[in-house]
């Protein structure tokens, strides 16, 4: 019954509200406007990223970043969610234990962002031993040498993927990192840059004080190269002959190249100087011009006055010449900046024919009498030129006065083709001589400068380089000035033309990996590579330590440091690279599983059959190579070509080995392991098959016995049925 009154009187409400309206209307009234509609909420701000991405690492630094302009970033490690009254982003986070880390991104006209969520697991830390002190760059470029939370040694045996650093077994000494003062780089530094500007970075070039790299071996052009503002020699006399040299003066020089280079051997009194020419003056040659051709025979004894003046002249100036090459790139013939062809020996052909005159008769008949007559205790680097073309040293060395003469200190490499593994062969060959290798500059057509530094440097080093040197120390936005040549190559730093600003390369981090903490008089000691990571590691003369390590993979890789009874482990980013630094004594020697994947590229040492017609034969050389995970196989295989691996622990015995090879030669020959001898007890045999390519990798399994406990292993290559050389490649193996 209560219903129908009930709708009743909502029909009476509806009536009297339905007449008042229309009252209103009646009396003028009009309907109100509808309210306008909420305004869009703002868009939100991007959610922040992390990086390194999530993981398990060692103690480390994670940076944030955000991709909306002008953002703040609010972040916690505890797991709870950031709001505005959180920690603000304004440096990487230190994280040295396990935790969580929570960030939002806020900015003018957006709404707070997603929470970004990463996960960090650090295992525990109790590591009593030396202190570890590490820098890391990143490929991402957002890390570039920053300094990252130290850690400690543990008295952990190390397991898994391992570097093994041995400080007791030593290679070569180091002189120095550097780039070269070219005409256009001095012009730049010492005209273009302010005074102010000029003083921090020269700094920063050649002190270690604050974020100096200390270059400590530098190069310099003997009048024009390529990169320099004109085409001039130090004796052009109107391209008139002047055989005495009376109008020779390094005046050009004394306006921007000397004073610089004063400046940076006062900064560091270490630092190494070399000088060669791209050209002598044009009327020492067949050409007339300091572009092309050869030097004519008839002006060796000019020629070798010419070094002889330039010396002199530069030590009045104050400035120390330690080393010469006589000439840079004799195989190359240019067409628009100074060169000249110079085969290496009588006969040989550089520039597709023979010459008159040659390095070999040049050096020892002429620029050798030349410095000692003069009193000048300037030492020579012969070839100044390709890995590739190493056939060149080989034949000047091969004149037995040169290669046992005390003013040739070595040879000069340059790094544009391959392998730097050779300078192994060569150390092998001639033992008293040093590796240096003398420029590669990067270039705009290189695709990963930091990674391709990365990878260079670190064979270079262990492949008995001596030295590691760029080319142009600064050139201008436009990779300039210069004049014919290479106009994509590119500086440590850029001199910004006319404003006079300075800025670092990505190659000033990658070699301040090396130059800041080796220091000249260091020793590389041993090291081993790990799957996905190459190392190079060194000893300071005051027994401080230095590890380069780099991760040649595309994924994050973790691994370990043994360093006699002690060890660290860490985790490296893809393409990232990391210096460690330390302190203290190594307090026993190290043993490696036999059946962790041993690298190929981690041998002590490798020797062969010493054909002194083949410089090959000396032993087996490294390349950077595209299997899995990157890092170096080994290669140019001759048989009786040999690696030892120390102190390998068999354990209780294995029952197999594993071996990943590649072969497009002479294939079908084999793998030879032997104990304690290159003749010793056969521990298993591997064919290398054909795989159709030098990179195309197979995992040839073979049985394997008869050993236990720890020996020194030698893995023989032996020759195939189609020959002796080109018998194929070893990346890794491993033994079951």
């Amino acid at each position: 019954m209560q219903k129908p009154v009930l709708w009743g009187r909502l029909l009476w409400v509806s009536t009297v509200v339905l007449v008042s309206l229309a009252f209103l209307q009646g009396c003028g009234g009009s309907s109100p406007s509808p309210p306008p509609p909420p305004p869009p909420p703002p868009p939100a701000a991007a959610t922040p990223t992390f990086w390194p991405p999530a993981g398990t690492y060692s103690p480390t630094q994670i940076a944030l970043a955000d991709a909306t302009a002008n953002s703040n970033i609010y972040y916690t490690t505890d797991g709870s969610t950031p709001t505005t009254s959180a920690s603000k982003y304004t440096a990487p986070i230190s994280i040295s234990a396990t935790a969580t880390v929570k960030a939002i991104a806020t900015a003018s006209g957006y709404s707070n962002s997603a929470v970004a969520t990463a996960a960090y697991s650090v295992p525990t830390q109790n590591g009593t031993g030396p202190a570890i002190s590490i820098v890391l760059t990143t490929d991402d470029q957002s890390l570039k040498m920053q300094t990252q939370a130290a850690t400690n040694f543990t008295t952990t045996t190390a397991t898994g993927n391992v570097i093994y650093v041995d400080e007791s077994e030593t290679y070569q000494p180091i002189e120095g990192f550097g780039a070269a003062f070219t005409d256009s780089a001095a012009y730049l530094l010492n005209e273009v840059a302010p005074k102010s500007v000029l003083s921090s970075t020269m700094n920063d070039l050649f002190t270690r004080a604050g974020e100096g790299i200390g270059l400590s071996f530098m190069r310099t052009p003997m009048a024009a190269s390529d990169i320099a503002r004109t085409q001039y020699s130090y004796d052009d006399n109107n391209g008139q002959g002047d055989p005495t040299l009376a109008n020779f003066s390094v005046a050009h020089d004394q306006a921007d190249i000397i004073p610089i280079i004063v400046q940076a051997q006062q900064l560091n009194p270490q630092m190494k100087l070399m000088a060669n020419p791209w050209s002598p003056p044009g009327w020492m040659k067949t050409s007339g011009s300091m572009v092309g051709g050869g030097l004519l025979s008839s002006m060796y004894s000019p020629w070798a006055q010419y070094f002889v003046k330039y010396l002199q002249a530069y030590s009045a100036a104050g400035v120390r010449v330690d080393y010469i090459s006589v000439q840079n790139e004799p195989s190359v013939l240019t067409t628009n900046y100074p060169g000249m062809c110079f085969p290496a020996s009588p006969g040989f052909s550089v520039c597709n024919q023979t010459w008159a005159a040659d390095e070999t008769t040049g050096i020892r008949d002429y620029i050798l009498p030349a410095l000692t007559s003069a009193g000048l205790s300037t030492k020579v680097l012969v070839q100044d030129d390709n890995w590739c073309g190493s056939s060149y040293a080989a034949s000047v060395l091969s004149d037995s006065i040169l290669a046992s003469s005390s003013q040739i200190a070595g040879i000069g490499w340059h790094g544009y083709c391959p392998p730097a593994g050779l300078m192994t062969a060569f150390n092998n060959a001639f033992p008293v001589l040093g590796n240096y290798e003398t420029e590669h500059s990067g270039g705009l057509w290189i695709s990963d400068q930091q990674k391709s530094d990365f990878e260079e440097i670190t064979q270079v080093m262990r492949n008995w380089g001596r030295s590691y040197v760029k080319w142009s120390l600064a050139l201008d936005q436009n990779m300039g000035p210069h004049d014919g040549g290479c106009g994509n190559c590119t500086p440590i730093v850029t001199v910004s033309n006319p404003s006079g600003v300075v800025t670092y390369t990505m190659e000033y981090y990658t070699m301040g990996h090396f130059s800041k903490f080796v220091l000249p008089g260091a020793v590389r000691i041993y090291s081993s590579n790990a799957n996905g990571i190459v190392s190079a590691a060194f000893m300071n003369s005051d027994g401080s330590k230095v590890l380069v390590a780099y991760n040649d993979s595309s994924s994050l890789q973790s691994f370990s440091v043994q360093w006699g009874n002690q060890s660290f482990a860490y985790t490296l980013p893809s393409l990232a690279g990391a210096t460690f630094t330390w302190s203290g004594a190594q307090n026993s020697g190290y043993v490696m599983p036999a059946a962790s994947q041993i690298q190929a590229s981690s041998f002590n040492s490798t020797a062969g059959a010493n054909n002194s017609a083949d410089i090959t034969t000396y032993g087996l050389e490294t390349e950077t190579t595209s299997d899995t995970n990157g890092g170096y196989d080994v290669g140019y295989a001759t048989a009786g070509d040999l690696l030892l691996f120390k102190n390998i622990d068999f354990g209780s015995g294995v029952s197999g080995v594993t071996a990943r090879v590649a072969c497009d030669g002479n294939c079908g020959g084999s793998l030879e392991f032997h104990l304690d001898s290159p003749s010793g007890t056969l521990v298993s045999s591997v064919v290398i098959p054909a795989t159709g390519g030098w990179q195309n990798w197979n995992t040839v399994p073979a049985v394997a016995g008869g050993v236990l406990g720890v020996h020194d292993l030698y893995v023989v290559f032996t020759a195939a049925p189609g020959g002796t050389t080109s018998l194929g490649n070893l990346n890794w193996f491993q033994f079951n």
